[in-house]
């Protein structure tokens, strides 16, 4: 049963806008790459971020529920379905991480190593706020609120900044405030991956 049930939701999980983000963000770094630009530090890490918001955007709709009949029906909670989905979504979610990271490097002019273990957090931060928006409003909120939350983060003081260069000044510091990011949104997402405000609003429909 447990299985059955598992493969319906799997079924119905929407990974097509996942697969298509994924594909832009590849292509956000391998066209600097064939067109044999030589980015500085900066522009590189620029680079690599728009990529990263390009697939967790596609990612942000994998918790969208096209089935909703057929999933609402199904013996198990609100809140095991979303995470379901969200299983399915993260091992295609950490490739493509994984290799925008590795293309990343022969976008940068300097024959000087590109620190980017620190990166990695970012995205998975960014991952599980779009998830706890998208959870509750589906993809077509969470979509234009990462584009929000990422702008709002860029215009932060340097102080306070969380968008830095691999190997610039406060760039630790940094990496302090992306992890209280990526918890406060873990949080977040634990509380709403059960609600469904698009649930509701097609319950007092009926």
């Amino acid at each position: 049963m447990i299985a059955a049930v598992t493969g319906t939701v799997v079924r119905h999980t929407r990974l097509a806008p996942l697969a298509v983000c994924a594909a832009l963000s590849v292509l956000i770094l391998a066209a600097p790459i064939a067109l044999g630009a030589e980015l500085d530090f900066l522009d590189a890490t620029l680079a690599l971020r728009l990529a990263l918001v390009a697939l967790l955007t596609g990612a942000a709709f994998v918790l969208d529920d096209p089935a909703r009949v057929t999933t609402e029906t199904l013996p198990i909670s609100a809140r095991r379905t979303t995470g379901i989905r969200m299983l399915v979504a993260l091992a295609p979610v950490s490739v493509c991480w994984a290799v925008l990271l590795w293309l990343a490097p022969y976008t940068v002019a300097s024959t000087a190593g590109y620190p980017r273990g620190g990166l990695v957090i970012e995205a998975f931060a960014l991952l599980a706020w779009a998830w706890a928006v998208a959870a509750p409003a589906g993809g077509t909120r969470a979509g234009p609120f990462l584009l929000i939350l990422t702008v709002a983060l860029a215009m932060l003081p340097d102080r306070l900044a969380f968008f830095v260069s691999p190997g610039a000044p406060g760039y630790d510091a940094s990496r302090v405030r992306w992890a209280v990011l990526l918890i406060a949104g873990c949080v977040l997402l634990a509380l709403t991956s059960g609600t469904s405000l698009q649930g509701k609003i097609s319950a007092k429909r009926h």
